[in-house]
């Protein structure tokens, strides 16, 4: 996985290098003087990006509950800390994946003029399931183990499954092999690292410390009580004994502080590795979908931010996460207990399950929770919305100071729908740099879920035996200048066109990325001469025989033409 992101990085990383690197191909104009009119250079130029872009999930359900998706822009409102936006982007993500491979490529040929070869089916949805054994007890655990291993059955053969967990000790990336996956089901245990490894007096949980340490008086008087009851010599005193209140509360403080750090802490790694787990997943070429099996966690103050910047990359990425909470159905076993006991337990319960809740409203998933349905929860969780809307803003004025903005979003329209959307956001502390922001727009034009076609575009492959064990495969995208927006500069024709093709194998996972940077300065002649046969840009990967994906995406440097395209590849 990181030899994957390694190479990703590198080749989009061509965005942000000094010098052009040495044309590869030119076409110079008669006489070979003045500027080239075609150029191919390896590297992209930076595209404007408004770097304080604001992407809100939104799901819009009828009163049967199913997805509506004949929504328009102009059918939504949304504000930002009660002041109404402007919504500069809108789009619609249907579950249906992609369109599929263009039928300009639906054959393979096993050499030019040779016999077209069928094209095999490739995966169109991923579904990661994240199984939180930082925070679960080995019942709970093995519950969800046992329910997902039926789900698996279910899956399409199309389909890609994988197995995560929160402490990182047992994985298995995609794959179709059912054998594989159920022998990683067998190897999940809890992994609390410190949580539970000493004895602790009185008992401490992240939330009862993190109210202690925010002042709650009620709930430190109960942990005082639990103090006197778990230690041995305090429980063992005379009835009458005078008892020292400012070193219990002493106790009691060292233990919040103890626990809030160690539970910060844990919940640091269960957040980096699901943003891992995003990048991952933005790697693949079809739907996403993350299913977090947890009881639920909490997620201090100082934390928040870093689960804000965990939708943002899970929305960029078009991740859907759900969650299904792995103690199912509460049952009211403290109905005699002390009231201001049980309201601890209570807000508690709900505290650790509001992160499963705001992962999945952010990212447009589903989130199932106080239940022993854990079939129909899991099959629910696993496929996404019919439709999805991505609402985007640029809120004005932002200042960047960490704070959090709460989101509204609402339907000037008479039915009666219902909302799900994003709670809300925090502003960035500091401004991304637009250098930054132009690679994040760049890789998510390229590995977008579905295809999104322009008639300018059109993409061809075919490969060349080079032996046994290795091929070329060249992947071909043609530009119909006819339909390419160019502008006059100097008395040419110009545009810069960027130009991504990517490998990924029958798992879905990238295997290689080419980049290169059409720059046009077109003559009027040689414009009317080239509208008839276009422009061709060749791209070349050297491989072993497989089954691949491949993945192209255009856009020039005016951002008015966008276009990426899917194709499939055998090579026996």
């Amino acid at each position: 996985m990181q030899s994957q992101r390694t190479l990703l990085f590198l080749w989009l990383a061509l965005a942000g290098v000094g010098p052009a690197a040495v044309a590869q191909s030119e076409t110079k104009p008669a006489g070979g003087q003045g500027q080239p009119e075609v150029t191919v250079r390896d590297q992209a130029p930076v595209f404007k990006a408004r770097v304080n872009l604001v992407l809100v999930p939104v799901v819009v359900r009828d009163r049967q509950g199913r997805a509506a998706g004949n929504l328009r822009k102009e059918d939504f409102d949304l504000f930002d800390a009660g002041k109404r936006q402007i919504i500069s982007a809108f789009s619609v993500e249907t579950s249906g994946g992609r369109a599929g491979v263009p039928a300009a490529a639906s054959t393979a040929p096993a050499a030019p003029g040779g016999k077209s070869l069928p094209v095999p089916a490739l995966p169109k949805r991923f579904v990661a399931y994240v199984f939180d054994d930082r925070h679960s007890e080995f019942g709970d655990l093995t519950w969800v183990r046992d329910g997902v291993r039926r789900t698996l059955a279910t899956l399409d053969p199309a389909d890609r499954a994988a197995i995560f967990t929160t402490s990182a000790q047992t994985a298995l990336d995609f794959t179709d092999d059912r054998t594989k996956l159920e022998a990683t089901l067998l190897k999940l245990r809890p992994e609390a690292f410190f949580r539970g490894v000493y004895p602790t007096c009185p008992p401490m949980t992240c939330f009862k410390g993190y109210r202690i340490e925010n002042g709650d008086a009620v709930i430190k008087q109960i942990a005082i009580a639990e103090l006197l009851g778990c230690d041995p010599m305090l429980a063992a005193r005379p009835p009458n004994a005078t008892l020292d209140r400012s070193s219990l509360e002493i106790r009691v403080d060292q233990a919040a502080g103890r626990a809030v750090m160690t539970c910060d802490y844990e919940t640091r790694l269960t957040l980096r590795v699901l943003k891992g787990l995003i990048r991952r997943m933005s790697l693949l070429p079809g739907r996403r979908s993350i299913v977090l099996l947890s009881p639920g966690f909490f997620v201090s103050n100082a934390l928040r931010p870093d689960q804000g910047e965990l939708i943002d990359r899970a929305t960029r990425a078009q991740v859907t996460i759900g969650a299904l909470n792995a103690s199912g159905l509460w049952v009211d076993s403290i109905a005699e207990m002390d009231p201001a006991k049980r309201a601890l337990i209570n807000s508690e319960r709900m505290a650790n399950s509001d992160v499963l809740a705001v992962l999945a409203e952010g990212t447009g998933g589903i989130c199932v929770e106080n239940t022993n349905d854990l079939s129909g929860g899991l099959s629910r969780i696993a496929a996404p919305p019919e439709y999805l809307y991505v609402l985007g803003f640029s809120p004005r004025d932002l200042e960047p100071d960490g704070s959090f903005h709460r989101l509204t979003v609402r339907l000037n329209r008479k039915e009666k729908l219902t909302v799900q959307a994003r709670r809300g956001y925090y502003a960035s502390k500091q401004l991304t740099d637009p250098a930054e922001a132009a690679k994040r727009e760049l890789e998510d034009a390229v590995f977008a879920p579905e295809d999104i076609h322009d008639p300018a575009v059109e993409v061809h492959t075919e490969f060349f035996k080079s032996g046994a064990a290795t091929a070329e495969l060249a992947v071909l995208t043609g530009l119909d200048l006819e339909r390419v927006r160019l502008h006059k500069a100097g008395g040419r024709n110009t545009n810069d066109l960027t130009i991504v093709s990517c490998l990924f194998d029958r798992n879905g996972n990238f295997v290689e990325g080419k980049q290169k940077l059409v720059q046009l300065r077109l003559r009027d002649e040689t414009l009317a001469r080239r509208l008839s046969t276009g422009l061709t840009v060749k791209t070349s990967f050297e491989t072993p025989p497989g089954t691949y994906a491949v993945r192209v995406a255009v856009r020039d440097a005016q951002g008015q033409l966008l276009s990426a395209e899917s194709a499939v590849v055998e090579i026996p």
